[in-house]
């Protein structure tokens, strides 16, 4: 069989499809899937942010990995497959969270992780015998997952880091996460449970890619700190540079940081989401203390390690003056990056429902209706500006020419990746005129 693994891009509020001329990591889900594939069968794998998706060519089966944010866009190309007379299987949370809106669009719909019923449905296919619907339980033991295949991808599509040939490769080492925010998806679809995989293998993986920068997925590389230590210490033999995501609170870990910095971290992803405590009570995310802010940029800092920040506006507190002073904050603590997006209440969340029930919801079904207009996914009495036009003030503020200077001046060796990222992220917010991503 011939098998093609997609990954759709998604409408912006203006109604464009998302391409933003490179991206920054491949997909790493369809590399596993791809890995998974028997050698019998031929795959390939197309991100649709980043190259177009070709309905002429032939196939047999189609795959195609779905997020609320991409779910408009993947159900229009699995419509196309199907009057192709393609086989059409749908997966990823999206898909796990509204499996029979999902199967309106598809021949089979896959729930919840594919490490086991992928294998499982190609196999049905190859007979001519598919389920509608496969379900295996989470593995428990993470251990002999494939390696995946990066080989599929082509590095000219995606962010090259200084001093590398390859682009920064995503590497899962764990999953699950111990939080429940009750915007976040993934402890639904991962579990509160966090299962880890065995060190040797993940540094196999990375001496097998030889990858130069990796993206560590987990939702927090923290979670376990004697799991961290040990990880840390696997990895700088390798003698790599990483990205991770880590929690706010991490700066009572400054050993840890440490640790990190020595083997090779070099940026790590911060979800900040608010700069006010009452929208983080309202978010189950009242862990996060804004007044420590600071002291983690400056601890990370101090361990050459640039932070990321992840900052949500659309919160029913929020108008411009909340931007104002979020981005100020930002530029005078030298925040190296920083990720602006509108409030999006995930199905299957607790914030959904909850925003559901009081009738704050703009359309029940808000993911189908991406790039038709909307500005804010969230209504509100008295709301005087949008969600998307607090994200374009951010935008243009914090990546304009004298932010980044303020921020950076002439950036040191360490420096370099984030401050190239800035630059890159500079270049899509003038193509979008500063509008969020989704």
């Amino acid at each position: 069989m011939k098998i093609k693994l997609i990954c759709p891009t998604f409408y912006d509020p203006e109604g464009n499809l998302f391409h933003p001329g490179k991206a920054m990591l491949p997909p790493l889900s369809l590399l596993y899937l791809a890995a998974l594939v028997p050698p019998k069968h031929k795959v390939s794998i197309v991100d649709e942010t980043v190259q177009p998706v070709d309905f002429v060519d032939p196939v047999d089966v189609v795959g195609i990995t779905t997020t609320s944010i991409n779910i408009r866009r993947a159900y229009e190309i699995a419509d196309e497959y199907r009057r192709r007379n393609v086989t059409v299987v749908l997966g990823g949370i999206h898909a796990t969270t509204l499996p029979q809106e999902a199967l309106e669009h598809a021949d089979v719909v896959v729930l919840g992780e594919a490490d086991d019923s992928w294998p499982t449905l190609l196999d049905d296919a190859a007979r001519g015998d598919l389920q509608t619907i496969y379900d295996q339980p989470r593995r428990e033991d993470l251990t002999g997952l494939p390696h995946p295949r990066y080989d599929l991808i082509e590095p000219k599509h995606y962010l090259i880091p200084p001093f590398s040939k390859l682009p920064i490769l995503p590497v899962q080492t764990a999953r699950g996460c111990p939080h429940n925010c009750d915007f976040c998806s993934v402890t639904k679809f991962w579990g509160k449970k966090i299962r880890f995989r065995p060190i040797e293998e993940i540094v196999e993986e990375i001496q097998l890619s030889q990858a130069r920068v990796v993206f560590f997925t987990d939702d927090n590389f923290f979670a376990s700190l004697t799991r961290a230590r040990e990880l840390c210490d696997a990895l700088k033999p390798l003698h790599i540079r990483f990205i991770c995501q880590i929690d706010a609170t991490s700066y009572k870990r400054e050993e840890l940081i440490h640790a990190a910095a020595d083997a090779g971290c070099r940026l790590a992803f911060v979800g900040f989401e608010s700069l006010n405590t009452r929208a983080l009570a309202d978010l189950n995310k009242q862990f996060n203390k804004p007044d420590e802010y600071a002291s983690l940029i400056r601890i990370l800092h101090e361990n050459e390690i640039g932070i990321y920040a992840s900052i949500m506006f659309g919160l029913e507190y929020d108008d411009q003056a909340t931007v104002d002073t979020t981005v100020k904050f930002l530029i005078e603590n030298k925040a190296d990056i920083a990720a602006f997006f509108r409030l999006v209440p995930f199905p299957g969340t607790g914030l959904y429902e909850r925003l559901k029930d009081n009738h704050q919801l703009v359309h029940d079904e808000w993911w189908l209706h991406l790039g038709t207009g909307l500005k804010s996914l969230v209504r509100y009495e008295g709301e005087t500006v949008t969600a998307d036009a607090l994200v374009k003030q951010a935008n243009q503020q914090f990546f304009n020419f004298g932010s980044i200077l303020r921020r950076y001046g002439f950036p040191r060796r360490w420096q370099l990746l984030p401050f190239i990222m800035n630059l890159s992220s500079r270049k899509k917010m003038i193509k979008s005129k500063g509008s969020c991503s989704f």
